[in-house]
């Protein structure tokens, strides 16, 4: 394995990551939205 090999293969794992990151950061930053938290919000006022 030369060291072009390499370095294309740990270019590939990084760039993975960072998609993973991003899906999950994302995810992360939907389901705490305060877009989101309104809604439910608004939800509970209206039933009362």
């Amino acid at each position: 394995m030369d060291a072009s090999t390499f370095i294309g293969s740990s270019i590939f794992l990084y760039i993975v990551a960072f998609i993973a990151v991003m899906c999950i950061g994302g995810y992360l930053t939907y389901r705490t939205s305060p877009k989101h938290k309104q809604r439910r919000e608004d939800k509970r006022n209206n039933r009362q």
